[in-house]
């Protein structure tokens, strides 16, 4: 990652922290955060080439349960092969969480920006082609007593991989002082060639689908969220390659605002 573009994360980041002293006395409350990971995984592949990421959040949410979020995280233009330039990931969300009963909601739709990823020197092109690396998603989850269960839907995935569908299921809870939470998720692209496409694997991929997992500890130090988890995904690392797709041991310090 080049130090370059992490100096550019930690601008972003500090810009949208500031912005949090607008809240005072409006029926929109205004929180955020600012995180180091030791490697960013999404959906059990690393979108840093394995190395660290500076990411930051913050969320507007109206008092009829509305909201408006923006997150951004460093990243390494893996998509156009080892070794390609660094950049970010900038994503936006509007949606709306409430409860029905003891069971809350959270819909919405969510779009994921790639600044300078579709250009022929960082992106994937097919057929002399550049690929569209932002794409929208839709969705949605409900969750009780620390289980949660949602969805995911984008008419067109990342690199204009066609439809694709995200399933997931979390449980968190709190053991002798500490976070303890797990998840799963299955991917599911239209077809093989799609998957491919997406996640820039070898021409050998045979699967349409993928599961990723995480296992995690953390507990809040002086302020401080720290968590240790096992990210990863049943990907075979022959498809794959740079151990990107493999499990880890991942470190993350965040601390909201």
């Amino acid at each position: 990652m080049k130090l370059a573009n992490l100096a550019k994360a930690v601008l972003a980041a500090s810009v949208m922290m500031s912005a949090t002293a607008f809240a005072a006395d409006a029926p929109v409350t205004v929180t955020g955060s600012a995180a180091f990971t030791s490697d960013y995984l999404f959906r059990g592949v690393s979108q840093t080439s394995n190395g660290a990421a500076v990411q930051g959040a913050m969320t507007f949410t109206h008092s009829s349960g509305f909201y408006y979020s923006m997150w951004g995280s460093s990243i390494t233009a893996f998509s156009a092969g080892p070794g390609q330039s660094s950049g970010l990931e900038l994503d936006t969300l509007l949606g709306y969480g409430g409860k029905a009963g003891e069971v809350a909601y959270d819909v919405g739709v969510m779009r994921y920006n790639y600044p300078g990823l579709s250009t022929t020197n960082n992106s994937t092109v097919v057929g002399g082609k550049v690929l569209e690396a932002d794409y929208n998603e839709i969705y949605a989850s409900a969750s009780m007593s620390g289980a949660k269960v949602g969805f995911n839907y984008s008419p067109d995935y990342f690199n204009e991989s066609d439809a694709f569908m995200y399933l997931f299921a979390s449980y968190g809870t709190e053991v002798a002082g500490f976070g303890v939470s797990g998840s799963l998720g299955m991917n599911k692209f239209d077809s093989a060639a799609m998957m491919t496409q997406a996640l820039a694997l070898a021409a050998t991929n045979k699967e349409d689908a993928y599961m990723d997992y995480k296992l995690a500890v953390s507990k809040t130090v002086g302020g401080v969220g720290v968590e240790g988890a096992y990210i990863g995904s049943d990907i075979d690392e022959a498809d794959c390659g740079g151990g990107l797709c493999e499990g880890r041991f991942v470190v993350t310090l965040s601390k909201g605002f």
